[in-house]
């Protein structure tokens, strides 16, 4: 009787670990779906207003969920690492490779000159126009360049996100995978990711990179 009541007690603490592994997978799990649900939305309405504002917002929320997700839990580290991939993959169908830093953007346009005078640089009152001809080239050459100011800005802070999120996933990266024994995980966990293939090679190389002796 007692070697049966044993056999239960084991059992029920079997399964009750068991349980506990389970829930904190599901939990860790809901978290980062509800998350990548979240973050979509974010790039989405970006895509739409070109807010930075929202991209911020959606980074937040991407360490938001790896802060709720168990430190001691070894199988943590592969949700949350998928979930910063998928990040940078959406932030990277929004940067632009030909952005020039460079090439800074000017205050105001020339105005459209009269009788071989040109006049002063600087935005006006195209209503002061009085050639309608003239006017519409400078309406939409203010446009332009306001237009590309924004452009600028918006580039410009995107990088700084990128900056950000790939430190931190290199930081995730060394504290998950070290050790050569575990590169083929990383591998396949990055073969399954949507970022792109020169995402990949760099994200290769600093694995290798963390792994000279």
């Amino acid at each position: 009787m007692k070697r049966y009541f044993g056999w239960v007690v084991a059992g029920s603490l079997m399964v009750g670990a068991c349980l506990c592994g389970f829930s904190s997978e599901w939990q860790i799990g809901s978290v980062m779906d509800f998350t990548d649900q979240r973050v979509a939305e974010k790039f989405a309405s970006f895509e739409k207003k070109q807010d930075v504002e929202l991209v911020y917002q959606a980074l937040d929320m991407v360490e938001g969920a790896e802060r709720d997700a168990p430190a001691a839990d070894a199988g943590a580290g592969e949700p949350v690492i998928a979930h910063r991939l998928r990040f940078l993959a959406a932030l990277d169908r929004n940067i632009d490779p030909h952005w020039d830093p460079k090439n800074l953007p000017v205050h105001g346009v020339p105005l459209p000159s009269e009788h071989r005078v040109v006049f002063p640089s600087g935005e006006v009152d195209p209503a002061t126009i009085p050639d309608p001809v003239q006017r519409a080239e400078y309406v939409k050459a203010l446009k332009a360049n306001r237009d590309y100011a924004s452009h600028y800005d918006v580039q410009f802070q995107l990088r700084r996100i990128d900056e950000r999120a790939t430190r931190d996933l290199q930081r995730l990266i060394a504290e998950k995978y070290a050790g050569s024994e575990r590169r083929q995980q990383f591998e396949d966990l990055l073969a399954a990711s949507p970022v792109s293939e020169s995402r990949k090679e760099r994200l290769r190389a600093f694995m290798a990179k963390e792994q000279q002796p």
